[in-house]
Formats: structure tokens, C-alpha cells, sequence
């Protein structure tokens, strides 16, 4: 490599030589260096004596002004070696000579003071190297595990000789260079030139392509379904989506997809992809619904695979014997054989499944009812519709015809006066989509017009003709789950030990399994008290069904108790009863039951209508409870109950016989000369 150099090449014997500034920017950019040769100041450079004419020797110089002036520059600049200083004579008896002083370090750059006429001064610097830059920094195909990794690769300005991070390459050879890191990370690229100069970017490298951070929505109408595609965190991925992985598209949603099973594929321009499937069913289920309330009669565990860092157990997840304490009981749960046990639950699942597990493995199934019918319920109708203007129609209903949905028979009349029907109140919380002359349209929002005093719905049709009755029909869900139960003669199983596993599973969600405690079943269990209990409205159970629910319960005793209220009137010689009530209350002190048995007896012991061994009772006042028991997982519950329909009142009106005969009652006006007598 060729450093900067400067070439002094004397012209005459100089009498005085002005100055050359070396600025070297390696070691400092504001360094300068003044060199002189000045008659003057001979210890800087001596200049050549010059002998005249003897005769014998013509008139001659002794000595080189180039030689002189090495020495003088070696002594007063050169000292560290930083520069190759190279004399050269002249022509003999000339006294001149030609001086070339090189740098030993790239980066040096010598600059020209002021000009003189004793020498030619050439000055060749080494072309300006830039410092380091980082220029781009981009990403492809990983060379392995392209769903965890992508490569990077980085320019730079000048060759890096090393990289310093996020990885170590020493000595480097490549520009770009590239690497494989993990997708979604943050990393700071340094990077390093031959003068030791040193560049860097922090860059954050694209998302990881996962399954679960995409969600895929379907929006059904009965003439196709809208699917769309959302994701998150998928920063700086190019994605595709495919239906069949060989026609790809760069938009995330598919229109008018028919009723059926499909597989949605995703990739990106790293060479990943995934795939998942999904369902477009006749109602736009795709969020699974499941539910079983603590209400049942009979105790459910959510059955899953509990780890280290997940899957906690939790209350809803543990059978008795399952819970983290030093002593865990297990619960049985005792049934007679005289006992039909009734257990309800939402779904929304395609198959649920009920069936009993005996102590030897044997498995029995057990029907399970369907009680309600609340998705993909049909309605049609007449109604009104006119032309809103922007493109917008509106529709609204008074009265007219109900129509068979299929056949478009009528089946009977309506009066709504304004109001809209129940598919359309719920559009604002689910697409709903309505038909007309086999046209399909979204609702698009519901207004309130004054001039037609009704709720008016609002969709999208250039309509510009006057108001007209139309027919309009809808299939809508009046709940996103349907109401199931099943039940379980006892007397199919005396003196049998057994569980209850209830499985539901669909296409589109993950099977969720769920088993009760160990049922036992005789025909009379001694010291249990029967308690049958149920709402007359519904809660969190679809009591409408007139379910109702029974548990057996061990108890030790049962404590008589009266809770009473009284007024009396004292006078100095008498004291008069104004009024009494007394009521039955009987205080049921319960064995030690397992945490969530205990919790089961308090809800059913909190219903409104509660039968304990076939005596109406009601809930009096808070329970109260001891435990748990030492280190175990038993809970000692006291209860007080009131009896209802045994309340004895001493100003009550009894049993009074009345002739049917009116009667006038005398009664006084009070005015202001006395009173009188009506």
C-alpha cells in the first residue's frame, strides 16, 4: 500500500528556503508540522560550503542541501520513526539534491505552507479513506430453523476487518457479511476497520410466524361466508394466505366460502409457514362456549395436564383428592337409590358426550337432551322499506304476516308498531344478516326516525324508489350456546362406586373433558339429610327446563331453634301484648365435607325454594364455618334455616266467619266543635 509522501528536489543552493506544513491526521487532524532552512539557523540545516576556484579544482560545492536538510528533519521531527526520510545527491560539486519523505501510517496528509524558488515541492497524498459506516442491513431465508431464525446480512461502507457483536467475526472478509439470530429479537451490529474505527446500529429483527397469535373470524351469511385473518405481532413479515397452499394471495380475507371444513395456510418471505384449520358452519359459531354451574347436584373437575410455569390447579380443575394440602380427603358423594339426578350445562360444542365410569373401567352412556333451541333460529316477515339516500335503504316494521322461513307460508301475524324484532335489537353484538327477495345485506346500524315513530335499519341497496312492503327474513342465534342435560337413575347402580365423565369436542375448538367426584349409590345411606333445592327464575341454570336439583349430605346433628319478635305496652298497673311472631328455625350442624362440597351446599342451601328431608325451609341469616380442619381439605359448615309456613303471630287474623251480609261500621270526623258520628 502506498502511504502519502512529499518530494523536495532543490533547484539551486538556497539562501534562504521558506517553510512545508505536514499535517498528519493518523495521529492528530489538528497536528502540524513547520520545517525551515533558513542561512540563519544553521543547526536546523546546514547549508553547503562552497569552495571557489584554487586553479587546480574549478569552483565547487562541499556537501548536499538534500543530505543537510534529512539530517535536520530526522533530528527535530523524526525522532519516532514515523516517517522514511530518503536523501538523494545531485549532480556532483552542485550542493543540491532531491529529499523524499514517506509516511509509515495511512491517514497522513501533508500540506504545502508557503512556495519558495529554491526546490520543487511535489506532494502526493494517499486517496482519503472514509471512515466505517454501516449502509444496510436486511433479511432472508435462515440457514436453519427458518420459523425460529432469519439471517441478517450487513453492508458497510468499507470492509468491516472485524465484527464485534451481536456475533464475533475475526478477521472479516466478507461485505456484506450475515449471520443467523433469533426472529423477534432486538441487536446492536458493531462492527470494526483496519484504523480501528467503529461503527453500530441497533436493529430489531422480524416477528416470529406462530399459530396462536392469529385468529380467524368468520362472518356468515347464508349466501357465503367473509373470513378474515387477524394477527399480532407479525412486524416485518410479508405475509401470504392460501385456502389450498397452491394459489396464494397477500390480502388476509376470503369471500363467499361455502358450509365446510377448510385449512388455512400462512407463510412469509423467510421461508416459514404454518397451517390451521377452521369450520364455516351454517351459524358463525367459531368462539367456544362451555358452561356447568356449581348449582348441579353432582361435582365436575375440569380434567387438564397441570406443569411447572402453567396449567396451575386451581378449584375448578382439582377433584378432592387432587388438592395441594397435607392431608387431602376424598370426597364421595352418596345417592340413594330412589334419587334421578339432573345435570345441566351450555355448549355450544358439536358433540357432547355423558357417560359412567364404573370402578372396573366399564364405561355405560348416558342420553343427553338437547332443551333449547337458540342458535340458527329463522324468522321472516313483512316490513317497510324507502330510500334513505348515499346509497342507504331503510327498513322498519309495524305489523303484517310471519312466513314459514323455507316455503315462505304464512304462519301467523304480528304487531311491533316500531320496535324491531329480536334478531335485529342483537345486531350491534353479532353480524346479522337479512334477507330480501334471496338478496343478502349486512346491518349496517339502527336508527330512530321520527317521521315513521320507528327503529329504522339500516342497510346498504341504492334503492330510489317510493316506500314499499317488502318480506324479510333473517337466521340469527338468540344466544351463542344451547341449554343440555342428562340424568342418571340410581337405581341402576346400588351399591356401586362410580364417576361421571362428560366430554365436549368440535372441529373448530379443543376438546375439553370434565369428571365428578366418586359417586355412591345404595339404596339408604344412614345420618344424610335430603336436600332438593331450585330458583323460580333463571340464574346461571336454565331452570325453565323445571329442573331440580338433590344432594345428600351427612350431618351430625340438628339443633331446634326459635327466632321470635315481640312489642309490648307497660302501664303503671298492667302490661298489654301488642304483638308476637315466632318462627321455626332449626340449625343444621353438617359432618366435615371436602372445599368444594362445602361450597355446593351453601349455593344449594342460598336457592329460593330448598327442601331439607321434604320441610320447606329458607336460608336465615350467614353460615357459619369451621376450617379447614387442621392441614387437610374438610370444612365443618353450620347452617340456620327458617321454616316457611310455620310462623305463629298473636295479632293474626285466624280463621273468621263472615255471613256474606254487608256491615256499616259507626266512625267519628273530628272537627272543630268535636266530633261526629258517621
Amino acid at each position: 500500500m502506498a502511504y502519502s509522501k512529499v518530494t523536495i528536489t532543490f533547484t539551486r543552493v538556497p539562501e534562504e528556503f521558506e517553510s512545508i506544513i505536514i499535517s498528519d491526521s493518523y495521529y492528530s487532524t489538528t497536528f502540524y508540522e513547520r520545517f525551515n532552512i533558513n542561512r540563519t539557523e544553521p543547526w536546523r540545516v546546514k547549508i553547503p560550503n562552497f569552495l571557489p576556484d584554487d586553479g587546480i579544482h574549478p569552483g565547487r560545492y562541499v556537501g548536499s542541501s538534500s543530505i543537510n536538510y534529512k539530517q535536520a528533519f530526522d533530528l527535530d521531527w523524526n525522532v519516532a520513526g514515523l516517517y522514511t526520510v530518503t536523501a538523494v545527491n545531485g549532480p556532483t560539486n552542485s550542493g543540491l539534491g532531491t529529499v523524499i519523505i514517506e509516511a509509515k501510517k495511512t491517514g497522513s496528509v501533508f500540506l504545502l505552507g508557503l512556495n519558495t524558488t529554491d526546490a520543487t515541492i511535489v506532494i502526493e497524498n494517499e486517496p482519503a479513506i472514509p471512515e466505517i459506516a454501516i449502509t444496510s442491513i436486511s433479511f432472508s431465508e435462515a440457514s436453519a430453523n427458518k420459523c425460529q431464525n432469519v439471517k441478517v446480512e450487513v453492508s458497510t461502507s468499507i470492509l468491516a476487518a472485524k465484527v464485534l457483536s451481536p456475533v464475533v467475526i475475526n478477521p472479516n472478509s466478507d461485505n456484506p457479511f450475515s449471520f443467523d439470530w433469533l426472529r423477534g429479537d432486538s441487536i446492536n451490529v458493531l462492527v470494526e476497520d483496519l484504523n480501528g474505527k467503529q461503527a453500530n446500529q441497533t436493529v430489531v429483527l422480524p416477528s416470529l410466524l406462530n399459530s396462536s397469535n392469529f385468529t380467524i373470524n368468520v362472518n356468515n351469511s347464508p349466501n357465503g361466508a367473509t373470513v378474515i385473518v387477524e394477527n399480532v405481532n407479525s412486524a416485518g413479515l410479508d405475509l401470504q394466505y392460501s385456502l389450498d397452499s397452491v394459489t396464494w394471495q397477500t390480502s388476509n380475507t376470503f369471500s363467499g366460502l361455502a358450509v365446510d371444513d377448510f385449512i388455512l395456510y400462512v407463510r412469509d418471505q423467510f421461508g416459514c409457514n404454518f397451517e390451521k384449520g377452521f369450520t364455516v358452519n351454517e351459524f358463525g359459531i367459531q368462539i367456544p362456549y362451555f358452561g356447568i354451574s356449581k348449582s348441579n347436584s353432582i361435582r365436575f373437575a375440569n380434567r387438564i395436564t397441570w406443569g411447572d410455569s402453567g396449567n396451575y390447579k386451581t378449584d375448578e380443575n382439582t377433584l378432592s383428592c387432587e388438592v395441594d394440602v397435607d392431608v387431602p380427603y376424598k370426597e364421595v358423594q352418596q345417592f340413594q337409590s330412589a334419587d334421578i339426578i339432573a345435570t345441566q350445562f351450555k355448549s355450544n360444542y358439536g358433540s357432547n358426550v355423558a357417560k359412567i365410569i364404573k370402578e372396573d373401567l366399564s364405561e355405560v352412556l348416558i342420553p343427553v337432551e338437547k332443551k333449547t333451541n337458540n342458535i340458527g333460529i329463522k324468522d321472516k316477515r313483512d316490513a317497510r322499506k324507502y330510500n334513505i339516500g348515499s346509497g342507504k335503504t331503510g327498513i322498519y316494521f309495524i305489523s303484517g304476516n310471519t312466513y314459514d322461513y323455507d316455503n315462505n307460508t304464512v304462519t301467523g301475524t304480528y304487531a311491533l308498531n316500531g320496535l324491531l324484532p329480536e334478531w335485529a335489537a342483537e345486531w350491534a353484538a353479532q353480524r346479522i344478516y337479512i334477507t330480501i327477495a334471496s338478496a343478502w345485506f349486512l346491518i349496517e346500524d339502527v336508527v330512530f326516525d321520527e317521521t315513521k315513530n320507528a327503529d329504522v335499519i339500516i342497510i346498504s341497496q341504492n334503492y330510489t324508489g317510493p316506500e314499499v312492503n317488502i318480506v324479510v327474513g333473517s337466521i340469527f342465534n338468540r344466544f351463542n350456546y344451547e341449554v343440555y342435560e342428562f340424568s342418571i337413575d340410581m337405581v341402576n347402580y346400588i351399591d356401586q362406586r362410580f364417576q361421571v365423565q362428560l366430554v365436549n369436542s368440535d372441529p373448530n375448538f379443543p376438546t375439553i373433558t370434565h369428571l365428578s367426584e366418586e359417586l355412591w349409590c345404595k339404596v339408604k345411606h344412614e345420618d344424610v339429610l335430603e336436600i332438593k333445592y331450585r330458583n323460580t327464575t333463571n340464574t346461571d341454570v336454565f331452570y325453565a327446563t323445571g329442573i331440580e336439583f338433590k344432594i345428600r349430605v351427612p350431618f351430625t346433628f340438628v339443633r331446634g331453634r326459635i327466632d321470635e319478635e315481640s312489642e309490648t305496652h307497660k302501664t303503671d298497673t298492667n302490661t298489654l301484648l301488642l304483638s308476637a311472631e315466632l318462627y321455626e328455625v332449626d340449625e343444621f350442624v353438617f359432618e366435615p365435607v371436602t372445599k368444594e362440597i362445602w361450597r355446593k351446599l351453601m349455593i344449594a342451601l342460598s336457592h329460593e325454594i330448598v327442601l331439607i328431608n321434604g320441610v320447606s325451609y329458607v336460608k336465615n341469616g350467614s353460615f357459619s364455618t369451621e376450617g379447614p380442619l387442621e392441614s387437610s381439605n374438610l370444612y365443618v359448615l353450620t347452617a340456620s334455616m327458617i321454616k316457611t309456613g310455620n310462623i305463629y303471630n298473636s295479632q293474626g287474623s285466624g280463621n273468621l266467619d263472615f255471613s256474606g251480609s254487608e256491615v256499616e261500621v259507626p266512625g267519628l270526623i273530628s272537627t272543630e266543635t268535636g266530633y261526629v258520628r258517621y
